[in-house]
């Protein structure tokens, strides 16, 4: 029997007739190459020069994301003695900057308070993954995970919020999350 214990939504706010320079998801045409929007435009007769011209720039959104890990609760016990030794892992997917919080011992609770700053080069294309682990002498055990998008943070700028520990029944981070705008990149991609 599958069970799902939970479901991450995430919403964009994308204001109608408004011009931004973030890419709109709900567009038809999001997810499809820059070949196949040429093509597409082609066969519905818009001048292909034109076409090629918008087609060619992307926008890098660069920033600062500073991640506070708060605390954890309800994580699973991994010890013989009914507690844990959790410790958590951050990183950026594309970049690969890694932190790790200290070890807390014997506590399903943990309280850190520990802030970690990553650089972002290109914040619409980047994951922030937390994997949540168990200290053991001979190694680690590992608890679960969150993995979510700087979206909100971008377009937010900082919030706190408990997320749900995939891989546990009932385990939660509780984060303060804060991104720090630096100067947006537009970069010609050329034809093809």
């Amino acid at each position: 029997m599958l069970e799902l214990s939970g479901v991450h939504l995430e919403l964009l706010y994308c204001p109608l007739n408004a011009e931004s320079e973030f890419l709109n998801p709900f567009d038809p045409d999001f997810r499809l190459t820059t070949v196949e929007k040429a093509f597409k435009e082609a066969l519905e007769g818009e001048d292909s020069l034109k076409s090629a011209t918008r087609l060619k720039r992307d926008v890098i959104i660069r920033g600062v994301l500073s991640v506070t890990v708060i605390s954890a609760e309800n994580l699973p016990a991994k010890d013989i003695l009914g507690k844990s030794d959790p410790f958590v892992v951050l990183r950026m997917k594309k970049s690969e900057q890694t932190y790790k919080t200290r070890v807390l011992n014997d506590t399903l609770n943990p309280v850190w308070n520990q802030t970690f700053d990553f650089v972002v080069e290109d914040g619409l294309h980047e994951l922030l993954i937390l994997e949540v682990y168990d200290h053991d002498t001979f190694g680690k055990e590992k608890m679960g995970r969150c993995i979510m998008t700087l979206t909100r943070a971008i377009l937010e700028g900082e919030f706190t919020n408990s997320f749900h520990i995939e891989g546990t029944d009932s385990g939660r981070l509780n984060l303060s999350i804060k991104w720090t705008r630096q100067q947006s990149v537009e970069i010609d991609r050329g034809l093809i």
